[in-house]
């Protein structure tokens, strides 16, 4: 799967970009643009790459993400009957003018477009359901309301209890051999998620040796391969336990688990719940309410 540089085509005088999208999965690969990015994801689950930064995503997940750092969203190629959907809002820091920001009372956003960067998550989950409830409102306003909707988000944002993704000596690389690379990777791990596969099949993929292969992996992504193997079966047992009403054990199963007991271990470890515990929470505190599929824009993969 090749990377591409994002060209971001909006109508003439609309300076933001929004978009409501709706897939099977989420088809881009790692790709970077110049504008800064706000996305919600409504509906799906799997792995998010911000920078050198790899985290679950699911229902909830609110990032900014600033210029030319690279990202996308992965669950693989295994759809299920629920669509995946997220609200993207794609904006120039200087869409309102070089020094707007840099006013008096905007220095905040200034600092927060500065810092988005690393990519900036909220902490505070009411903020967050704020923001969504804003963000399912902006894709169908006109351009001043649009505006003056994306300047209170960013406001809010600003002002919030914030944690940051990527590292802070990340610098950009955009050698799109690595890119290509990683894509292959992650789309291979995503495709045999429920099988059993060898760090060697892998490390073959990119005509690698085992150890030059999880050097390249660690180096590129700050995690050592079975790390993120491990948080990949996981976070798709998340996903399962969510969406299906599957015995823990078809689960464990499915996410790639021989043995019950190192199921339990793993997801202990990483979620802090027992998988049980965590389908029950979840059933009675779900992340965010079924979005109508009404009016969705469908997303061009073809970057």
């Amino acid at each position: 799967m090749p990377v591409y540089f994002e060209k971001i085509t909006s109508t003439p005088g609309e300076p933001i970009f929004t978009k409501w999208l709706e897939e099977k999965i989420f088809s881009f690969p790692l790709h970077y643009h110049p504008e800064i990015e706000l996305t919600l994801i409504l509906e799906g689950f799997g792995k998010r790459f911000v920078g050198d930064s790899i985290e679950d995503f699911e229902p909830g997940d609110l990032v900014l993400i600033g210029e030319n750092i690279p990202h996308f969203w992965c669950n693989g190629n295994n759809p299920t009957d629920r669509y995946s959907q997220a609200i993207v809002v794609q904006f120039n820091k200087s869409f309102l003018g070089e020094f707007f920001f840099k006013s008096a009372g905007a220095d905040h956003i200034d600092k927060l477009i500065s810092n988005s960067n690393k990519g900036i998550c909220l902490k505070d989950p009411a903020i967050k359901a704020l923001i969504q409830e804003k963000l399912m409102r902006i894709v169908h306003l006109d351009t001043f309301e649009k505006t003056m909707l994306l300047l209170e988000i960013l406001n809010i944002f600003a002002k919030s209890d914030v944690y940051y993704l990527s590292s802070s000596g990340f610098k950009p690389n955009l050698n799109e051999i690595d890119c290509t690379r990683l894509n292959k990777v992650y789309n291979y791990v995503y495709d045999n998620i429920s099988n059993s596969f060898e760090i060697s099949d892998v490390a073959n993929l990119l005509n690698m040796s085992i150890s030059n292969f999880c050097h390249y992996f660690k180096k590129r992504t700050k995690k050592n391969f079975t790390q993120f193997i491990n948080e990949t079966r996981i976070g798709n047992a998340k996903r399962l336990l969510i969406e299906t009403d599957k015995s823990i054990a078809e689960i464990a199963y499915e996410s790639g688990y021989s043995s019950l007991s190192n199921f339990n271990k793993q997801f202990n470890s990483l979620v802090k719940f027992s998988p049980k515990q965590f389908r029950k929470n979840y059933s009675f505190n779900p992340i965010l309410p079924l979005v109508n599929s009404e009016n969705l824009i469908v997303i061009d993969s073809n970057i």
